[in-house]
Protein backbone atom coordinates (compact mmCIF):
# COMPACT_ATOMS: atom_id res chain seq x y z
CA UNK A 1 0.00 0.00 0.00
CA UNK A 2 1.22 3.43 -0.82
CA UNK A 3 1.10 6.08 1.88
CA UNK A 4 1.36 9.00 -0.53
CA UNK A 5 -0.89 11.93 0.21
CA UNK A 6 -2.91 13.31 -2.67
CA UNK A 7 -1.73 16.65 -4.05
CA UNK A 8 -3.46 19.62 -2.45
CA UNK A 9 -6.37 20.99 -4.39
CA UNK A 10 -6.40 24.55 -5.67
CA UNK A 11 -9.04 25.45 -3.10
CA UNK A 12 -7.04 24.13 -0.15
CA UNK A 13 -3.92 25.87 -1.47
CA UNK A 14 -5.82 29.15 -1.77
CA UNK A 15 -7.22 28.71 1.74
CA UNK A 16 -3.70 28.15 3.12
CA UNK A 17 -2.50 31.36 1.48
CA UNK A 18 -5.48 33.30 2.87
CA UNK A 19 -4.79 31.93 6.35
CA UNK A 20 -1.11 32.89 6.07
CA UNK A 21 -2.02 36.48 5.11
CA UNK A 22 -4.58 36.67 7.92
CA UNK A 23 -1.99 35.40 10.38
CA UNK A 24 0.36 38.16 9.24
CA UNK A 25 -2.31 40.86 9.40
CA UNK A 26 -3.50 39.78 12.85
CA UNK A 27 0.03 39.49 14.28
CA UNK A 28 -0.08 42.03 17.09
CA UNK A 29 3.60 41.64 17.94
CA UNK A 30 4.62 43.08 14.53
CA UNK A 31 7.61 40.73 14.31
CA UNK A 32 6.80 39.91 10.70
CA UNK A 33 5.89 42.44 8.03
CA UNK A 34 2.97 41.96 5.66
CA UNK A 35 3.91 44.78 3.26
CA UNK A 36 6.70 42.96 1.39
CA UNK A 37 4.28 40.14 0.60
CA UNK A 38 1.47 42.41 -0.52
CA UNK A 39 3.56 44.91 -2.47
CA UNK A 40 3.61 42.71 -5.61
CA UNK A 41 -0.15 42.50 -5.64
CA UNK A 42 -0.47 46.25 -5.12
CA UNK A 43 1.99 46.87 -7.95
CA UNK A 44 -0.01 44.67 -10.34
CA UNK A 45 -3.25 46.39 -9.33
CA UNK A 46 -1.72 49.81 -9.90
CA UNK A 47 -0.48 48.75 -13.34
CA UNK A 48 -3.95 47.48 -14.27
CA UNK A 49 -5.44 50.77 -13.12
CA UNK A 50 -2.85 52.68 -15.18
CA UNK A 51 -3.66 50.65 -18.30
CA UNK A 52 -7.37 51.30 -17.81
CA UNK A 53 -6.83 55.01 -17.19
CA UNK A 54 -4.47 55.49 -20.15
CA UNK A 55 -6.85 53.62 -22.46
CA UNK A 56 -9.89 55.57 -21.33
CA UNK A 57 -7.95 58.84 -21.60
CA UNK A 58 -6.89 58.03 -25.15
CA UNK A 59 -10.41 57.26 -26.32
CA UNK A 60 -12.09 60.06 -24.38
CA UNK A 61 -9.93 62.61 -26.20
CA UNK A 62 -11.76 61.89 -29.44
CA UNK A 63 -15.05 63.03 -27.85
CA UNK A 64 -13.69 66.58 -27.82
CA UNK A 65 -12.48 66.48 -31.41
CA UNK A 66 -9.95 64.95 -33.74
CA UNK A 67 -7.06 67.19 -32.73
CA UNK A 68 -7.70 66.56 -29.07
CA UNK A 69 -7.96 62.83 -29.79
CA UNK A 70 -4.63 62.78 -31.59
CA UNK A 71 -3.05 64.72 -28.71
CA UNK A 72 -4.29 62.21 -26.14
CA UNK A 73 -3.30 59.33 -28.45
CA UNK A 74 0.31 60.54 -28.19
CA UNK A 75 0.37 61.70 -24.56
CA UNK A 76 -1.46 58.76 -22.96
CA UNK A 77 1.33 56.22 -23.65
CA UNK A 78 3.93 58.74 -22.46
CA UNK A 79 1.94 59.34 -19.26
CA UNK A 80 1.57 55.57 -18.82
CA UNK A 81 5.33 55.03 -19.12
CA UNK A 82 6.03 57.84 -16.63
CA UNK A 83 3.54 56.31 -14.20
CA UNK A 84 5.08 52.88 -14.76
CA UNK A 85 8.53 54.23 -13.87
CA UNK A 86 7.17 56.08 -10.82
CA UNK A 87 5.29 53.01 -9.55
CA UNK A 88 8.32 50.76 -10.01
CA UNK A 89 10.66 53.15 -8.19
CA UNK A 90 8.17 53.54 -5.35
CA UNK A 91 7.82 49.76 -4.93
CA UNK A 92 11.59 49.31 -5.03
CA UNK A 93 12.03 52.02 -2.37
CA UNK A 94 9.50 50.32 -0.12
CA UNK A 95 11.21 46.96 -0.54
CA UNK A 96 14.65 48.52 0.03
CA UNK A 97 13.47 49.99 3.33
CA UNK A 98 12.22 46.58 4.47
CA UNK A 99 15.46 44.90 3.38
CA UNK A 100 17.45 47.47 5.34
CA UNK A 101 15.28 46.76 8.37
CA UNK A 102 15.92 43.03 7.96
CA UNK A 103 19.68 43.60 7.82
CA UNK A 104 19.73 45.99 10.79
CA UNK A 105 17.53 43.92 13.11
CA UNK A 106 20.13 41.19 13.86
CA UNK A 107 22.81 43.82 14.45
CA UNK A 108 20.70 45.68 16.97
CA UNK A 109 19.82 42.41 18.76
CA UNK A 110 23.53 41.58 19.09
CA UNK A 111 24.30 45.05 20.43
CA UNK A 112 21.42 44.80 22.89
CA UNK A 113 22.75 41.46 24.14
CA UNK A 114 26.19 43.03 24.66
CA UNK A 115 24.68 45.89 26.64
CA UNK A 116 22.79 43.45 28.86
CA UNK A 117 26.00 41.47 29.45
CA UNK A 118 27.95 44.64 30.21
CA UNK A 119 30.41 44.16 27.36
CA UNK A 120 29.21 47.01 25.20
CA UNK A 121 31.98 49.03 23.59
CA UNK A 122 32.64 52.43 25.11
CA UNK A 123 31.25 55.29 23.03
CA UNK A 124 33.87 57.64 21.57
CA UNK A 125 34.62 60.68 23.73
Amino acid sequence: MSSETPPPSALSSLWQQIRAVLDLVLDLSFKRFVTPRLVRMLYVLSLLAAVFYAGSWMFSGFKSGTLSGLFTMVTAPVAFLLYLIFARVTVELILAIFRIADKIAPLSEEEAAKVVQGTAPNPPS
